[in-house]
């Protein structure tokens, strides 16, 4: 007897489904596509528990004959087309008759139709493929179906299923895709009872685009039109300023079906080239209408494939339409300033620098005024330091020095702490480098300082030409709070001694502060100091290089790639021992998302907060942004994290522990200071000193070395000095 047999059509129809209905979103695609070819205006689309258990789908169409809902659900049944010859020429999105068989065979699928001619409608029920009930029903003129309990016959799909926010986030996201492709038809999307999506279907693509992603994407748009004799290309280009870590915003529509293809990708690739960063994509919806004939639809079971008859013709169109439009627009990115009424921003009294300066008036005119006394409590120590000044220059009579900025004062400040460092100096018996946060704006020059013990005589002197060159403190006369500025300076020193870590050694003419046990970090340490000690900085080059000598070698530091390999250590270390990440912004940012996004942050809320954002929801898929990774300030922060997210949305597959470190990797990065960037003596001591101290110091995260030594030997083979 022999071994093959026909399948019999309920099993048909499943092995149909493995193609077609691969999870929830599948289903609600077929759906969707139906009710658009059946002339829908507005579509609704409500879902529970990510699809799985629910889904509903009402449009107001055209709706079905009664002789037609039962035909509908055998395969093959489809009214789009009528031969193999329609098959040249399909305007529709969908032609096969494949989707509800396909989905009845897994699910439990009521339908409820009416068309317009008559004054009741249809309704069937069919489970796992078998019609339970036909009957007639009172309903309004069009198309409701509702998927119940979908794959509970087929366990073995079912439990490929994804998590309830996942599946919820693959529906918002086609349904997203659907809708800018066809703007003229309004679409609602209801999760769990809430509105996440709600189109104008005003024939309007802009409006389309604000609703779904936001004033801040749809205000950086930039408007597609091209027409040849072969295509016709409409949508809109954005601007490099709202590019993305990957192409999840590029929507591609052929006749309004939207598409993969790596033809017009490739175009829109070359028309951005000269535009974006590397490893920037831009925010694209573009709609190419084509004569039916050139391409063909019918070579992928979800049809979201399609092959051109000319494909370079293709690329060539996409590529002038794209690259036209942003010829034609300024790219400038235009920077608003936040109005006063902003409820995150923090205003500072304006009046406090009006009280300063009358305050002044009044100490050298030797009046007494009420009411500045009130704002005395108001003054920094700064400030009254100031005031001090202010008091000892009494005599001079020069009007600039009534109007003393801030920043001025701020200068002074910076002279005192020179000051200090300097007399510290004696008391050290081996020169350790202050630990001081980098900035970006450091008021010392580069010196060159090797670092021995300084006489005290000489440490005199430099305090003096310090006095004289600022024309600051003439005498430290200035008491504050009844202790003399001498007395302040002494105990700064001693602060600054206890400060000292304990783990420092010293030079071998010196006595050791702790004997330690001697082991692997030991053997590292000393192999480290051979670089890391006993240096002399040369300065900085192209203001990316620090250089240094070490003896008889010339010691070159990428400045961003150790940073970065410092800031990350810190990170790192503070992720694993569980502390708390998380650094305070002053002002919240407020990023608008799309929906899938915002379902994202919210199921990924623990990770995000573990690595130190910490986010609220603020309505309408936005959110508050309070906090960001301590020590990853720089840049952007609205766009470090769409990086960050677009990232762990691509990666969510991979393990968490993976998914941190690259996290940390990017902030380090934006956090780093950055080539180009010119660095103070002080802060290229703290570079140092933080690089010595890790295990690692030699490349940054990404792999890129960090520092580089050139020998006496080989600059004199380059001089031929040595033949």
């Amino acid at each position: 007897m022999g071994q093959i047999v026909i399948l019999d059509e309920n099993t048909s129809n499943q092995i149909a489904a493995g193609e077609v209905v691969e999870n929830p979103a599948s289903v609600v695609k077929e759906l969707v596509e139906n009710s658009i070819d059946a002339g829908s205006t507005n579509i609704t689309v409500e879902i529970q528990k990510g699809g799985i258990t629910f889904i509903k789908v009402i449009d107001n169409g055209c709706g079905m004959e009664e002789d037609d809902v039962l035909i509908a659900f055998e395969r093959h049944a489809t009214s789009k087309i009528r031969s193999s010859n329609d098959l040249e020429g399909i305007l529709t999105l969908g032609f096969r008759g494949e989707a509800l068989a396909s989905i009845a065979s897994v699910s439990v699928v009521e339908l409820t139709t009416r068309t317009k001619d008559k004054p009741y409608g249809s309704y069937v029920r069919v489970k796992g493929g078998t019609v339970e009930e036909v009957r007639e029903a009172g309903c309004p003129v069009g198309t409701t179906f509702v998927v119940r309990d979908l794959f509970f016959n087929t366990p073995a799909r079912f439990k490929f299923l994804k998590k309830d926010s996942t599946e919820a986030g693959y529906i918002s996201d086609i349904l997203n895709r659907i809708a800018l492709g066809n703007p003229h038809i309004s679409f609602k999307l209801v999760n769990n009872k809430k509105t996440v999506v709600h189109t104008p279907g005003n024939k309007d693509l802009l409006s389309t685009i604000f609703s779904i992603y936001g004033r801040e994407t749809a205000k950086e748009c930039i408007k597609i039109t091209y027409k040849d004799e072969m295509f016709e290309i409409e949508g809109y280009a954005g601007k490099p300023s709202i590019a993305r870590s990957n192409r999840n915003w590029q929507s591609i529509y052929i006749n309004g079906r939207y598409i993969k293809n790596k033809t017009i990708t490739a175009a829109i690739d070359e028309a951005y080239k000269t535009s974006l960063m590397k490893n920037k994509f831009p925010f694209v919806v573009l709609n190419i209408k084509i004569n039916p004939v050139l391409v063909d639809v019918n070579v992928h079971p979800t049809k979201m494939e399609v092959r051109f008859t000319n494909e370079q013709d293709v690329f060539r169109a996409v590529y002038y339409a794209i690259n036209n439009a942003l010829l034609n627009e300024s790219l400038v990115k235009n920077i608003e300033i936040e109005s006063k009424d902003n409820i995150f921003k923090y205003e500072i009294n304006s009046k406090k620098d009006e009280y300063i300066q009358e305050r002044i008036g009044n100490i050298k005119s030797g009046s007494q005024m009420s009411k500045p006394e009130k704002a005395e409590s108001k003054i920094t120590g700064c400030e009254t330091a100031e005031l001090k000044e202010a008091e000892i220059n009494e005599g001079e009579p020069k009007a600039e020095e009534k109007r003393k900025s801030v920043s001025e004062t701020i200068e002074l400040k910076s002279a005192k702490i020179k000051e200090t460092e300097s007399i510290a100096k004696l008391k050290i018996t081996e020169p350790e480098i202050t630990e001081t946060k980098i900035t970006k704006h450091e008021a010392a020059e580069p010196e060159i300082i090797k670092p021995e013990i300084a006489e005290p005589e000489a440490a005199k002197h430099e305090i003096a030409e310090s006095k004289r060159e600022k024309n600051e403190i003439t005498e430290p006369k200035a008491v504050k709070h009844g202790i003399t500025e001498t007395e302040t300076v002494k105990n700064e020193i001693a602060g600054i001694e206890a400060a000292k870590p304990i783990k420092a050694k010293q030079k071998a003419s010196g006595p050791l502060l702790k004997e330690e046990p001697q082991g692997v970090e030991d053997i590292t340490l000393e192999a480290k100091e051979d670089i890391f000690t006993d240096y002399r900085i040369i300065g900085q080059v192209f203001s990316t290089y620090i250089i240094l000598q070490k003896g008889e070698n010339l010691v070159l530091i990428d400045q961003h790639a150790a940073h970065e390999r410092i800031v990350f250590e810190e990170l790192k270390e503070k992720y694993y021992k569980e502390e708390n990440l998380a650094q305070y912004l002053l002002e919240p940012v407020v990023i608008e998302l799309t929906s899938q996004e915002a379902e994202f942050i919210n199921d990924k809320s623990e990770m995000l907060n573990k690595l130190g954002f910490i986010t609220e929801n603020f309505g309408d898929n936005s959110i508050i942004l309070r906090s960001v990774p301590a020590n990853s300030e720089g840049g952007s922060i609205r766009e470090a994290f769409l990086d960050v997210l677009d990232f762990l949305m691509s990666e969510n597959k991979k393990d968490n522990v993976y998914i941190a470190e690259e996290v940390l990797y990017k902030m380090a990065c934006k956090g780093a200071v950055k080539a180009n960037e010119k660095l103070g003596d002080i802060e290229i001591r703290n570079i140092i000193k933080k690089l010595s101290q890790l295990k690692n110091p030699y490349t940054c995260p990404h792999g890129r070395p960090t520092i580089i030594k050139i020998t006496k030997y080989e600059l004199e083979k380059m001089f031929k000095r040595i033949v």
